[in-house]
């Protein structure tokens, strides 16, 4: 019998040969990496070989929902997608929220590996517990909405639907992939990597039920729970507004990076335009993920005017990488390019900010309009901040053909000295949190397996207030680097579980660590405990860094563009004058980590220690 929690079948499809095949994971491996992400690593760090080209066909690509996902627990709604990354050469990784997911435990499965690649479109259906891959010929060409709705008519409303779009098909490295029409896996260039294998979708129907081991248990822990977390403040923020409820604050503070990183809050005096109240005022409906109580998401319509849309609503980022970025207070015009590229499946976060260095390429001579097809690429030009995204997503002009697959490809293309312009970490594009603000963010984007990733937590939610209530108890001072790396430790291993298991990370912040444990014992059946717990992140953390050194890039190698770090330091604003001293961080998190100091790999007695004897083996031979 399956662990509770889960559907007990890990499917195996070879897009080449178009065989499918089942395995049950062990309980041991369940528990041991929760799902996920934990699960992927496991599972693409055995199959795949080193060295593969990740738009290759021998390139794995998973989907993994996690313990949670499906079950009663607070956010239980999460799934992820895992891939080596086109755009980094690293580890990749994607999560997203929405119906997908639990849709996914309905149809009989907690996991999906595709190897290989189709000679053709096609598509996988899931089917109350059965799979067959389906001819995708008359799908292909079209957006994510206009797929969501005509899969929603062939197999009923309560269909679940994971695709690609254009972009995708065309494998640009800023493709992604969605679902429910807005909620993106939007980062590690993910959606190319299902392109390059002509996946077009996964369908999941079914009506199975997630079985867990205490249901009653279960039922009154969460009901505690959720109670302690609608008194937090954050929550009510997210509730009421969502996260675009936080964009003109964190411009003021200095948080949200404005005028491609380059400039400070004076820069954009207008940040409330594209903030708070005045997106509620496009919203003409709250949209929550599934069975989630935060209800964070919501529906806009643009009736008038050259940016009509009805839409899902920006999210912070978005209104950040449009708007601050780029110098533009247009919300309208920013709610058509969220449009834009929802239906595209392109990364919003990616695609903003390859546009601001775009901007700044223009502004400085590097292009010109004979480059642009006449576009004038001036910070705040809404009109032209469309219509170049509209080719991004067409794959046309100056967008589509310079800028399609992100600012570093971008630069080598246009050459000049372009790359001082070009803001990323590894080849991502860095998103909308200032480590000159929280300087644990660096740590972040240069050291996690997917670089540039605000979404892993670590000493920086101290920083920024955002870490769970009671998860560390040390008061930590913002711009006191040393001794950081066991609060880095803590929380970027608690948070790693959080999203192995498929819990969301806003109801992580909002809840004291207890709602964890209790989740995954009542849901398993198994006693967790916070030390546990903690231990099995460390075995995520170690195993998804073992993938990248395997692959031959150690993140201790690299670079971090200077303005991420103040490298020379602001001369005005609220991080006038500050510099991170990221050497130090970072050797300090790798000493907490039980990694080397130098070079970043985990020690042999770290791995043995995690039961990654067979990782310890590959790095230490």
């Amino acid at each position: 019998m399956a662990v509770p929690g889960t559907m007990g079948k890990i499917l195996f499809v070879d897009l080449a040969s178009k065989e499918i095949s089942e395995e049950t994971p062990s309980d041991e491996v369940y528990l041991s990496y929760l799902g996920g992400y934990g699960l992927g690593a496991y599972y693409l760090y055995k199959l795949q070989k080193p060295g593969v080209d990740p738009l290759g066909p021998d390139n794995h690509l998973g989907f993994f929902t996690g313990l949670l996902t499906g079950t009663t627990a607070i956010t239980g709604n999460r799934y992820i997608v895992v891939a080596k990354s086109p755009k980094t050469g690293t580890w990749g990784d994607a999560n997203s929220g929405g119906t997908f997911g639990p849709a996914m435990k309905a149809a009989g499965f907690d996991g999906l590996i595709f190897q290989g690649a189709s000679e053709e479109p096609v598509y996988l259906l899931l089917e109350n517990g059965t799979a067959r891959l389906v001819p995708a010929d008359e799908w292909w060409g079209l957006d994510t909405n206009d797929l969501e709705d005509r899969v929603k008519q062939q197999y009923g409303k309560k269909a679940g639907l994971a695709c690609i779009g254009p972009p995708g098909e065309r494998m640009q490295l800023l493709s992604c992939i969605i679902n429910d029409k807005g909620r993106a896996a939007g980062r590690s260039g993910l959606g190319a990597v299902m392109g390059s294998k002509k996946l077009k979708a996964i369908v999941a129907v079914g009506d199975a039920k997630v079985t867990m081991a205490d249901a009653e248990g279960m039922k009154a822990a969460i009901s505690k729970h959720r109670d302690f977390m609608r008194e937090q403040g954050f929550f009510q923020v997210l509730s009421k507004y969502g996260t675009a409820g936080l964009t003109a604050a964190s411009c003021a503070s200095g948080d949200t990076p404005i005028k491609n990183w380059g400039g400070v809050p004076d820069d954009f005096p207008t940040a409330s335009k594209i903030s708070d109240d005045a997106v509620l005022d496009i919203q003409k409906k709250k949209f929550a993920c599934w069975r989630c109580p935060i209800g964070c998401g919501g529906e806009t319509i643009v009736e008038d005017g050259p940016y009509a849309s009805h839409n899902h609503k920006p999210e912070y980022e978005t209104l950040g990488a449009f708007g601050t970025m780029c110098l533009n207070d247009n919300l309208a015009s920013i709610n058509r390019c969220n449009e834009i590229c929802n239906r595209a499946g392109l990364d919003t976060i990616a695609t903003a900010c390859t546009v601001a260095f775009a901007i700044e390429c223009y502004e400085n001579g590097l292009i010109t309009d004979d480059d642009t097809g006449g576009l004038r690429l001036t910070w705040g030009n809404h009109e032209a901040i469309v219509a170049v995204t509209r080719q991004m997503a067409d794959g046309t002009g100056f967008g589509g053909k310079v800028l399609g697959d992100g600012a570093k490809v971008a630069a080598d293309r246009i050459g000049k000295g372009a790359e001082q312009y070009a803001i990323h970490v590894g080849g991502e594009e860095v998103p909308m949190h200032d480590p000159r603000l929280n300087p644990g963010l660096a740590t972040s984007y240069k050291m996690d397996a997917t670089p540039a990733r605000h979404t892993q937590m670590s000493a920086w939610t101290l920083e920024g207030e955002f870490a769970p209530p009671g998860l560390f108890d040390k008061k930590l001072e913002r711009y006191s680097t040393a001794g950081k790396g066991e609060a880095y430790r803590v929380i970027a291993c608690n948070h790693h579980a959080v999203s192995a298991a498929g819990m969301c990370m806003f109801a992580w912040s909002n809840l004291k660590p207890q709602a964890l444990i209790d989740s995954l014992s009542y849901t398993t059946g198994h006693p967790f405990t916070l030390d546990e717990i903690q231990q099995i992140g460390e075995r995520i953390a170690n195993l998804r860094i073992a993938f990248n050194l395997r692959e031959g890039v150690r993140n201790v190698d690299i670079p971090v563009h200077g303005r991420l770090v103040g490298s020379p330091p602001l001369e005005a604003g609220p991080l006038a004058g500050i510099t991170v001293d990221l050497d130090t961080q970072v050797k300090d998190y790798l000493a907490a980590m039980g990694w080397d100091t130098e070079t970043g790999v985990p020690k042999p007695e770290t791995l043995e220690g995690l039961g990654l004897d067979f990782v310890a083996a590959d790095l230490h031979a």
